[in-house]
């Protein structure tokens, strides 16, 4: 998810043995597996260009499991982090709607190649959305009690045009930043996000506030 470019934590497959029992337990006629695979000028994730100075682009692919019921469960691997190296992102999750009013709350961790971080539930999140016509707000918190930090976004989806303003809160550089994205059909997506304002300048530190415009392809795969 992370929201790579307003990256969707969406739905898909048995994450450890403790899911798998669950899971197990769901009768597959009610239940559909897809997949995607993607490509992005750069990784923008959360209003940061983690790509680097290189400008690598960014490649993933996801698998993703959903039940008629709610539940969700998948793997999403991109080929990472500048700093922290190639991705992979465990998420398990159960989203709804009630007459038009949509929540979806789930956790899901992080894991890096050249990180501390690698392993399941080094770095984690518990995330709580809710959605009403085209309005969404989404919260995400550190699974580990002892790690500040909220990230929020609020997004308007006026399709194809999408809005999106995230905040990270609660952190010694606390930032907001706006993301503006046209899909200009199901496949192909363009995404220019800013960051507008942070609590450190980035003479001392703080993040790039340069705009950056991302293009990004996705490719449904048929299973």
């Amino acid at each position: 998810m992370k929201e790579k470019t307003m990256k969707k934590l969406s739905q898909a497959i048995v994450l450890a043995s403790a899911l798998t029992a669950g899971l197990a337990a769901v009768q597959s006629v009610n239940a559909e597996v897809s997949a995607t695979a993607s490509v992005a000028t750069e990784y923008l994730w959360r209003g940061q260009n983690l790509s680097g100075t290189s400008g690598a682009p960014a490649f993933s692919g996801s698998l993703d499991y959903a039940h008629e019921s709610g539940l969700y469960a998948g793997v999403w691997a991109g080929s990472g982090d500048a700093a922290l190296g190639t991705e992979t992102d465990l998420y398990v999750g159960f989203a709804n709607e009630v007459e038009g009013f949509g929540y979806d709350l789930g956790y899901v961790t992080y894991i890096y190649s050249e990180s501390a971080a690698d392993e399941f539930d080094d770095a984690a999140e518990f995330y709580l959305g809710f959605s009403y016509d085209l309005a969404g707000v989404k919260f995400y918190k550190s699974s580990d009690s002892d790690v500040d930090g909220l990230y929020t976004l609020v997004s308007l989806d006026f399709d194809p045009v999408g809005v999106a303003i995230g905040n990270t809160s609660d952190v010694e550089n606390e930032y907001t930043h706006i993301d503006l994205s046209y899909a200009y059909n199901d496949n192909l997506t363009f995404t220019y996000s800013k960051i507008v304002d942070q609590s450190v300048d980035f003479e001392d530190g703080g993040l790039d506030k340069s705009g950056r415009f991302v293009v990004g392809y996705s490719l449904p795969i048929e299973l």
